[in-house]
């Protein structure tokens, strides 16, 4: 079947407007500290240093780490994270401008969301 340039100039027009949708961002994705005076740079503890999660990767005090395998759960992200030399699981639980975080089965920390 041979389309018309009526017919191909809209296929076109549709197929070019799907480039223009932004995909939405996890909910995890940011930048989160215990307080806003934790969201800077640096940090040793979990309550000096800021987390900062991407796609990818996960940066808090213990370093940078990659995504291996990841799952969800509803909006909770169940992760195997790649740092250095070990994998390290880690939960992350947003509740909004809240998150719960849980570093290689230790105690659950709560962030809030760095402006």
């Amino acid at each position: 079947m041979r389309l018309g340039w009526g017919m191909a100039g809209a296929a076109c027009a549709i197929a070019a407007s799907w480039g223009t949708f932004a995909l939405a961002a996890e909910p995890w994705v940011g930048r989160w500290a215990v307080n806003q005076g934790a969201c800077g740079f640096g940090g040793s503890t979990p309550a000096t240093a800021a987390l900062v999660v991407n796609d990818t990767s996960l940066n808090w005090y213990s370093g940078h780490c990659r995504i291996g395998k990841m799952y969800k759960l509803g909006q909770t992200a169940y992760i195997q994270a790649r740092c250095s030399d070990s994998d390290v699981p880690v939960t992350l639980d947003p509740r909004g401008d809240r998150i719960r975080v849980t570093w290689n089965r230790g105690k659950a920390e709560d962030l809030q969301r760095c402006k």
